[in-house]
């Protein structure tokens, strides 16, 4: 049961939080609200990416993973590792074209190569993607508060809602960065921390720890998954477009790859040891259920205080992006208008509208595989364009939409799983092809 301090450490982080983002709104410029003035240092960045990426998703469908596969679900961080290091290499040249163009975000891209249409179809996509990324991430915290607290969902997700909106209203994304570099720390440390206690019980069960005991049917989606979806997550675009260098670029996400696999090695061993301690509770509960029975009065504070930082980082990231797109890429792309004003509104509908998505969820496992089919067919898109620089728009808008109706009818009539992911890549590939051959005949019919 949780106590007065554990309550008191919650309510600490949730003022810290509210005060660092109001101060970083003094004295800001307005390139400073939208990209930090594309001026992110090594650590700025390190911070912001790996606080962004440690989501709830990951965290909570993570640990449900470890619950059910052992050992084995890791493939998800080794393809996430993989993916990074392959993403670098498309980020050098994407960071380099968007200093030349002035990029903001994964829409201003495709509006350069692929014009109005494309763009702005990117953009929808992206903001009910993300969109409904943020509303999970409010749904985790809901959750969370509700079990500890006994506070009502609604209250619970108004709560978080709150927080995020009074501090990105004020500081936007420097605030962003500002308080990713307190989630930063305090994922890190209070990870460990609680390793450590949860550790000092810890007794050695070898069938959790085959490495491929979740089988092909599931470890492929896992590493497929982890190398395509950096591809399409804005919230890495972001950080790319507003890193101070190419060089800068480089460290961060040679360091930030490194950190996120012990990560990923520190929540497997706090996901076996809740397995082996509570063997017979649910997998999406698995982690809070975890801290509540296995952790002390003050630790548990910590623990819900660590989860939190994940939540919050990811969701204020989401939100910001949701903003971007949604009033500079949609409502006002090409057109004069006070950006910071309007990305205000833009924060405020986002987060209103998540709310009302928030309310109507149940899983965050189906949640979290439909989402990454759907980040799967974009990505194909993106590779597409990495591996040649002028492809028709034609080409790319069938890829999208034939990717896009393939990947949800899938899920309407299969059913959501992870066999998701790979139906995204084949919806993606398949459309890929059928706008090359429309192409084709286009161009022989006189």
């Amino acid at each position: 049961m949780i106590s007065i301090i554990d309550i008191i450490l919650i309510i600490f982080y949730f003022v810290s939080i509210a005060i660092i983002g109001y101060l970083s709104s003094k004295k800001e410029s307005s390139a400073e609200f939208i990209l930090a003035n594309k001026k992110l240092s090594v650590w700025e960045n390190i911070a912001t990416l790996v606080s962004t990426k440690i989501t709830a998703t990951v965290i909570v469908t993570y640990v449900a993973l470890v619950y059910v596969f052992g050992i084995s679900a890791i493939w998800v961080y080794i393809g996430t590792a993989l993916g990074f290091s392959i993403f670098l290499l498309f980020a050098i040249k994407l960071k380099k074209e968007g200093d030349l163009n002035n990029y903001y975000s994964i829409a201003d891209y495709f509006y350069k190569r692929c014009g109005q249409f494309t763009g702005m179809f990117v953009s929808i996509l992206m903001y009910v993607l993300f969109l409904f990324n943020f509303a999970i991430q409010l749904l985790a915290g809901a959750k969370i508060l509700q079990v500890l607290t006994g506070i009502s969902f609604l209250l619970g997700i108004l709560l978080c809602s709150i927080v995020i909106l009074f501090y990105l209203y004020r500081g936007g994304f420097k605030a962003v960065i500002k308080i990713d570099n307190m989630q930063f720390i305090s994922i890190m440390l209070l990870f460990i921390v609680l390793l450590v206690f949860l550790f000092s019980n810890f007794t050695y069960d070898i069938t959790q720890w085959k490495l491929m005991s979740a089988g092909p049917k599931f470890i492929i989606p896992f590493l497929v998954a982890g190398i395509l979806i950096p591809f399409s997550a804005p919230d890495m675009w972001q950080r790319v477009l507003a890193a101070k260098s190419v060089k800068s670029l480089k460290k961060s996400f040679i360091i930030t790859t490194i950190i996120f696999v012990v990560f990923g090695f520190i929540l497997s061993l706090i996901a076996i040891i809740i397995r082996l301690k509570l063997p017979a509770i649910n997998a999406e509960t698995a982690l809070i259920a975890g801290f509540t029975q296995l952790l002390p009065n003050g630790l548990l504070g910590l623990g819900i205080v660590a989860l939190f930082a994940a939540i919050m980082s990811s969701a204020d990231s989401f939100a910001f992006i949701c903003s971007g797109f949604l009033m500079q890429n949609i409502a006002f792309h090409n057109k004069k208008h006070n950006k910071v004003k309007w990305l205000k509104y833009g924060l405020l509908i986002t987060i209103i509208l998540g709310v009302i998505i928030a309310i109507s969820f149940e899983s965050i496992l189906k949640a979290t595989f439909l989402l990454s089919g759907l980040l799967m067919v974009l990505s194909i898109v993106v590779l597409t364009t990495w591996i040649k620089k002028y492809v028709k728009s034609l080409i790319i808008n069938y890829s999208l939409i034939i990717g896009i109706l393939f990947t949800t009818s899938f899920a309407i009539f299969k059913g959501i799983s992870a066999m998701l992911i790979v139906i995204g890549i084949l919806g993606g590939l398949i459309g890929l092809i059928i706008g090359i051959m429309v192409s084709f005949v286009r161009q022989r019919i006189p």
